[in-house]
């Protein structure tokens, strides 16, 4: 989604403003294209993003649920689950599901391509893990992802472009259980920037983090 006004005549119109569409958007711009980016949803109001006040518990439900039904902003629309078990999670506005997830950032396992041929359900996907391995490194560069290199349970490769965030109180008392219970763990991958990464800085500037860019110059 531009801030600069729509272009007439494009090479490329994406419909979602979403990771996907984002990934997509900066691909083809990288290409030379001219791409407009088309978002149902504004931007995130992030002033309504209150983890450290009194009001947190009213408004995380009211603002920034995952459920359309729930939320009632302006660019939802009501969704009929009444005959399902679980309820809608979807947010319409920039960024997609991305605002409602936690910035976790999880890979697929290399076991996730080949649920046939390991656990006899559904089907092997006609890639491997190998195969995406270097679009996922590229992408968690574009998205400053945070986390550690060295986890043994995926295939040897780049980590994070960033270092994990620390493990706050909780996090290491869950490591320790998991250490005397000779349990794998490992630092989540999340798209924290745990310090200065070109990339975002790169984000503000195109897409209008004003005070940023006046506080960086």
């Amino acid at each position: 989604m531009s801030e600069q006004g729509t272009q007439s005549d494009p090479d490329v119109l994406i419909i979602g403003a979403g990771p996907t569409g984002a990934v997509a958007a900066k691909r083809f711009a990288e290409a030379g294209m001219r791409v407009v980016v088309l978002e149902q949803g504004g931007w995130p109001d992030y002033s309504k993003a209150r983890a450290n006040h009194p009001d947190f518990e009213l408004t995380l439900g009211r603002y920034w649920s995952g459920n359309p039904n729930r939320r009632q902003a302006l660019a939802d629309y009501p969704i009929d689950d009444k005959d399902s078990d679980i309820s809608a999670v979807l947010y319409n506005g920039v960024g997609g599901g991305t605002v409602i997830y936690a910035a976790h950032w999880q890979r697929n396992m290399p076991s996730d391509f080949r649920v046939r041929t390991l656990d006899g359900v559904a089907d092997d996907w006609p890639l491997s893990y190998e195969d995406l391995q270097p679009f996922y490194e590229r992408v968690e560069a574009d998205f400053g992802v945070s986390g550690l290199a060295g986890d043994p349970a995926f295939p040897p490769g780049k980590g994070s472009p960033l270092p994990p965030a620390p493990l706050a109180p909780m996090g290491r008392r869950v490591a320790r259980a998991h250490n005397e219970l000779g349990w794998h763990w490992w630092p989540a991958p999340n798209a924290i920037a745990t310090r200065v990464h070109v990339g975002l800085r790169r984000r503000r500037e195109r897409f209008g983090g004003h005070h940023a860019l006046a506080d960086e110059r």
